[in-house]
């Protein structure tokens, strides 16, 4: 048997442990985590404290942070007057207490996330291919909760009018320019991962808002998400995209 093979072995007897110790694991972390069978992320999340010791305990913190992660984005991810009951709320009101102030307030942060997420590390194709685990009621909500759709710019055709004598006008079209939006958002149904990276950094803003967003999180957030998106064990991939979020904020 390898070295290697040795390694991973320790490795596994470590993490297989009923309650993990963390200063062998440190220990074992401290020259690098092998990239295979999931360790990276698992690691990761057990030495910032994000899953616990006792494994009995792992899946009632993961369904609760799950939970509590899909109430918030129900609460965040609504657009004012979506509801036929709701109290009558102008889009044009000054009143600080209104819906659409604050929605319009929100997207101004929204808009430098969408720009720094659309173009998240784009020497891989992974932030733009799509998603095994959509967000279904966003994908099926025929775009009114993509966050990308609140933010995206439509420009109007212009062109060069230029005059000649008395009464000649000469309208040259101008020439059509590439698109800042390098990468689109994906068809009803389904959505990529830079589009999943935006909504987790748009709730944290929304309940940061001391903080806010600031331009660089994203590179922050993309190696995390990246590692735990593309976990190589199935049932360990779905849970971890819905994890992310409070794996970012201890971070």
């Amino acid at each position: 048997m390898s070295s290697y093979d040795l390694r991973l072995k320790d490795l596994d007897q470590v993490l297989e442990s009923e309650v993990i110790d963390l200063s062998k694991l440190r220990e074992f972390c401290f020259n690098g985590i092998p990239d295979v069978k999931g360790y990276r992320s698992l690691c990761w999340r057990l030495l910032l404290n994000y899953l616990p010791c006792d494994r009995n305990k792992w899946d009632e913190q993961l369904d609760h942070h799950r939970k509590l992660y899909q109430q918030w984005l129900d609460e965040i991810l609504v657009t004012p007057g979506s509801f036929d009951n709701e109290e009558c709320d102008h889009p044009l009101s000054e009143d600080p207490n209104s819906k659409w102030n604050t929605f319009f307030k929100d997207n101004q942060a929204l808009t430098q996330i969408d720009k720094d997420v659309r173009r998240l590390h784009p020497e891989l194709s992974f932030f733009q291919q799509a998603t095994d685990y959509p967000l279904s009621n966003v994908v099926y909500s025929c775009g009114t909760k993509r966050l990308n759709r609140r933010v995206g710019m439509h420009f109007l055709n212009s062109a060069n009018v230029v005059r000649k004598g008395l009464g000649i006008v000469k309208i040259s079209p101008k020439a059509e320019q590439t698109s800042t939006s390098e990468f689109k958002p994906l068809e009803e149904g389904s959505e990529a991962h830079w589009e999943v990276v935006e909504r987790i950094l748009f709730v944290y803003c929304k309940l940061n808002p001391g903080q806010g967003y600031v331009q660089g999180m994203n590179e922050i957030i993309g190696p995390i998400y990246y590692c735990f998106a593309t976990d190589p064990i199935i049932k360990m991939k779905g849970i971890n995209i819905k994890n992310i979020y409070f794996f970012y904020i201890i971070c």
